[in-house]
């Protein structure tokens, strides 16, 4: 069975340190063993800038 999850990465900073933050999330996915299906860029309910990040967990 495959099961997905969602991370949400956010900031009220800049642009820049949402997209550090991100690239940092995504290396520790990687090397837990996880596949990465998408990343999106949006804004949350507070309207802060937030990544979307879906993986795909192996079990």
């Amino acid at each position: 069975m495959t099961a997905y999850k969602i991370f949400k990465v956010s900031t009220w900073w800049s642009t820049a340190t949402l997209i550090s933050r991100t690239e940092n999330t995504l290396s520790v996915i990687e090397e837990q063993g996880h596949e990465i299906v998408t990343v999106s860029f949006g804004v949350d309910i507070l309207m802060r800038p937030t990544a979307f990040i879906t993986i795909r967990i192996k079990t």
